[in-house]
Formats: structure tokens, sequence, C-alpha cells
């Protein structure tokens, strides 16, 4: 996989081994991040950003391409958790980066500055683990006001609410999905 733009742009990045991860693919994230930049008009620069479920680390990586200030991570899966940390340290971003291994739904830490940017892409059909880890985030008061959820979905799977949060749009691309929510 490669980075698309910034200041990364054009480096790999690897995949975990096995079949746990289903990496979002190259045309789906190119295609999600033109429209934070062009059509949300999102700026990245100095953002928080929380990658949950992240796989690869991918969607965060491409993030801090694009001038997001810090990245955390979490995953479940310890192939994941070694693929993000080894991609972290050959892109030098291991200081712009935070890395734990914890179930998502699960998380009883706090960030150090409030999220702007949360990416959570579980394996599909458990669209139910990305509800109860953003409810418990935003009851800890972790979002920013204006801080956005991206979401991704089979193209097949409905759209879910959750509760605390709207969704503000919908974009597919083949068989994935993003849903965009924004607090309450």
């Amino acid at each position: 996989m490669k980075i698309i733009s910034g200041c990364l742009s054009g480096r790999l990045i690897k995949s975990p081994k096995g079949s746990k991860t289903r990496p979002t693919s190259a045309r789906a994230k190119e295609s999600l991040f033109n429209f934070l930049a062009h059509g949300l008009k999102f700026n990245f620069d100095q953002t928080q950003v929380l990658d949950l479920f992240a796989g690869s680390g991918s969607l965060g990586i491409e993030s801090l391409s694009r001038g997001a200030k810090f990245c955390s991570f979490i995953d479940n899966d310890i192939n994941s958790i070694i693929t993000i940390k080894d991609n972290l340290k050959n892109l030098n971003l291991e200081k712009q980066s935070f890395v734990k291994k914890c179930d998502a739904t699960n998380i009883n830490f706090k960030f150090s500055k409030p999220l702007d940017l949360i990416f959570s892409d579980p394996p599909y059909k458990n669209f139910s683990k990305t509800k109860i880890a953003l409810e418990k985030i935003n009851k800890k008061k972790l979002i920013n006001k204006k801080g956005i959820v991206i979401t991704e979905l089979s193209s097949n799977d409905n759209i879910e609410m959750i509760e605390g949060f709207v969704v503000n749009k919908k974009k597919t691309i083949g068989n994935t999905q993003f849903c965009i929510y924004s607090l309450n």
C-alpha cells in the first residue's frame, strides 16, 4: 500500500499478515481523503486523530502525511500492532503517534488533547463495536466539539445511528461505504 498525498506521498506501508484485516482499497482511501479535503474542507494541519481498528494504520498515517499533529492507533490484534509500529518507525513518525493494543470498545485512558478526527474501520458485520467505542469516547468528552467521525462498512450494510452523533454525509466507493458523523 502507498501513502497517497502529503509529505510522505508515494511511500510504502505494510499490511498485517493473515486474514484478520481488510485494508481499505487505494481507490476508496484516495476518494475518502479527497472528499475530506475538498468536499468537507477538512484541514488536517495540527489535528488530533484516532485510528480505531487500525489494521496497518493506513488511515492514520495518511492523516499524518497530510499534516495531522498526532495520531493514536488502537487495535486488538498483535500482528496489526507490530505492523503499525514497523510502519511508523520506517516513516519516522514514532514521535507523532501512540500505539495501543486494546479492545476499542474498552478504551480506559484519556488522550492528551480532544480528538478532531476519528476513523473506525472494524471488520465488516461488527459495526456494533464502532457504536460501543464511539459512545464511550463521547461520554468521556474526548472529542472536539467540531470533530468528525468516519466509519467504514460494506456498501450492503445499513447506516446505523450512534447515540450522541448525527450522520452528515455518506459516500459509497465500490463495495465500501463511508459514513461521516458529527456530534449532536
